[in-house]
């Protein structure tokens, strides 16, 4: 009987405790491809978004049917260039539609969202 309850609490620990320590609860999108920033990086609540929508919905990785095929953590700079010669999304194309998109769905279902105009996100220090 104590082995039964000592092996609930480990497979417990083993299964919620190392993603709450897996990532930043803000992080700065500050990347240095973009060169000199035109406007103020963002600070991204990461562990605020991460309770609410599923990884996938930002770390997606598409195949050529653009399925959804999951992902380990992917990063938009992993798939999208700066300036593609493909035709694919830029960078900064894949951060706006991604964040824009998903904030403007929100709202349309009466959900409280973040930004979607470049002040809301982008905020100058006064």
């Amino acid at each position: 009987m104590k082995c039964t309850k000592l092996l609930a609490v480990l497979m417990f620990f083993i299964a919620f405790v190392p993603p709450a320590f897996s990532q930043e609860p803000e992080i700065i999108l500050n990347h240095e491809e973009f060169g000199k920033h035109q406007r103020p990086a963002v600070i991204f609540p990461h562990e605020a978004h991460s309770t609410k929508i599923d990884c996938l919905r930002c770390h997606h990785d598409f195949d050529a049917y653009s399925n959804n095929r999951g992902g380990e953590g992917q990063q938009c700079v992993n798939c999208h260039d700066v300036h593609p010669d493909d035709g694919s999304l830029s960078l900064q194309e894949a951060f706006h539609l991604q964040c824009k998109e998903c904030h403007e769905t929100f709202r349309f279902q009466g959900k409280s969202a973040g930004g979607t105009m470049c002040g809301e996100c982008h905020i100058r220090k006064k």
